[in-house]
């Protein structure tokens, strides 16, 4: 059932106790596994570990048949994507009613529709383009987890790309921009392009965003720039792509004109990284010493250089009197873990001690060339990445590939572990 077609028998006997720790399970390993999409330690390995116990869990659903779903409906009353998710992978085998269901309530609970796509995604083509037929032709929501079930698995939309594209509903106008950018419409662009002045910041961002993967390095690029400098909710993401696109002299120059903004620093310093330029890294290796900007700057240094965390012992302990993360006072309504919690400390003194020994043997580059993960930037490197680098360097490899060679599908770091490796088998460069 979860492995793209395959389909566990159902009948066996499982208990209800057993169905709750599966559901549970299940929304448990689906949350710490929308964490791992851009975590910067998940390797492949670890990251097809993580699909292999959540479709292990799902399979236990299915093995209990329909005695299994009104657990699964049952949790839906807190609207939590993570219970959408699973119920949404029980429907879309088989239930069609509950999936229809499923579409009603998230109408209503907006925060649950992110569960409904991952699923859509989670499932094989078949049963996610059958839900097509499930829904109402003429209800935004519908329309836009259909895009989701297309742009998961990478297929053609057809007309249905355009219709959303000309939506009066700003989700699902931003979910079919997006959709060109995933799939590599450069037929598209000029249609595209028309709504980078979207007046609703979402449809605006991924209009910029796909405008610049399909190849646009003018009007779209410098919009997207000057989104980049302006204090918002796709700051970090337009800046992260504006960096990958900008030639490296205007990306120098993005860089200075961040110094005046609120949290000049960590942009900075993530967009040096993201420049691949060896000019910047003794920078890094200073700002090493600032207990909140040290991680931070060791990923960065790494992204340049290629040096590995672990085999190079670059890492130290956290210092002795840094404390991060949530309090214990139970008055402290911050529960949100640091942002940095899952990178590891440098030592710095090791840090800048590999840079001596190794500055001189990383490849020289050309005026407009920058290295990425101590490598000439290419295609082929960036599949090399993609076979075996951690995740969140795994998908700047797949938008260094867009950015390469408009045209190409976005590969989907974001798909089962099974479904990314049939792919990469496919494109090979994996030695």
């Amino acid at each position: 059932m979860t492995m793209d077609n395959a389909r566990v028998p159902a009948g066996a006997p499982v208990t209800a106790d057993q169905i709750e720790a599966y559901r549970d399970e299940a929304s448990f390993l689906w949350t710490q596994r929308r964490d791992a999409l851009d975590a910067p330690h998940y390797s492949p390995q670890q990251f097809a570990d993580l699909d292999e116990q959540l479709a292990a869990q799902l399979d236990g659903l299915a093995e209990a048949g329909d005695h299994a779903w009104p657990a699964c409906e049952a949790a839906l009353v807190n609207d939590c994507a993570e219970d959408f998710f699973v119920a949404g992978v029980l429907a879309l085998n088989g239930r069609p009613d509950d999936w229809r269901m499923l579409v009603r309530r998230a109408k209503a609970a907006p925060e649950a529709t992110p569960g409904l796509a991952a699923a859509l995604g989670w499932v094989g083509s078949h049963e996610a383009l059958q839900a097509e037929a499930l829904m109402p032709p003429d209800d935004s929501l519908s329309r836009r987890l259909t895009l989701e079930a297309y742009g998961a698995h990478r297929l053609d939309a057809g007309e249905r790309w355009a219709v959303s594209m000309r939506s009066t509903n700003a989700g699902e106008r931003a979910r079919a921009l997006r959709f060109a950018g995933e799939l590599g419409r450069v037929d598209g662009l000029e249609s595209v392009l028309t709504l980078i002045g979207d007046e609703k910041s979402e449809p605006r961002y991924w209009a910029l965003w796909a405008s610049v993967l399909l190849s646009d390095r003018g009007k779209a690029l410098a919009a997207l720039t000057g989104a980049a400098l302006r204090p918002g909710t796709r700051q970090m993401d337009a800046f992260r792509l504006a960096m990958l696109a900008l030639p490296v002299q205007e990306g120098h120059r993005l860089l200075v004109e961040a110094e005046s903004m609120s949290g000049a620093a960590r942009l900075r310093i993530i967009g040096a990284g993201l420049s691949g330029q060896l000019r910047y890294v003794p920078w890094l290796i200073d700002q090493m010493s600032t207990p909140a900007l040290a991680r931070i700057a060791l990923e960065a240094f790494c992204l340049i250089t290629g040096a590995d965390v672990n085999t190079d012992g670059l890492e130290a302990p956290p210092p002795e009197d840094f404390e991060e993360g949530p309090s214990e006072d139970p008055e402290d309504d911050d529960v949100e873990l640091p942002v940095d919690v899952a990178l590891p400390w440098p030592h710095v003194e090791q840090v800048r001690a590999w840079w001596l020994a190794h500055q001189s043997r990383l490849p020289a580059l050309p005026p407009q060339g920058r290295l990425f993960m101590g490598q000439p930037l290419s295609e082929v490197h960036c599949l090399r990445v993609l076979h075996g680098g951690r995740q969140r360097a795994r998908a700047l490899a797949a938008l260094h590939l867009c950015l390469l060679r408009p045209g190409t599908p976005l590969f989907p770091v974001e798909a089962p572990a099974w479904r990314q490796r049939r792919l990469l088998n496919r494109l090979g460069g994996g030695d």
